[in-house]
């Protein structure tokens, strides 16, 4: 019923490398895993609560992330 499509361990060069590009920004394993799968599936979007950081992350160096995340509510 599942299959798992991402394996961290045959990625650790590349989340290193997205680490140490974004260090400014702290992104934890989570969004360095979303950041290398948005590569590898690049017609699939990213679902995130987290778009302030996600609007600043890129895909191949330069290509912005297709990305769905709930709106800012108002005067709460």
């Amino acid at each position: 019923m599942l299959q798992v499509s991402f394996e961290m361990p045959k990625h650790q060069k590349c989340l290193a490398a997205l680490a140490e590009r974004y260090q400014d920004r702290q992104p934890d394993v989570a969004d360095l895993c979303l950041i290398r799968m948005s590569v590898l599936f690049p017609r699939h979007t990213v679902i995130t609560v987290d778009g302030e950081d996600f609007r600043i992350y890129r895909r191949n160096s330069r290509e912005t992330i297709p990305l769905l995340w709930p709106p800012k509510r108002s005067g709460r």
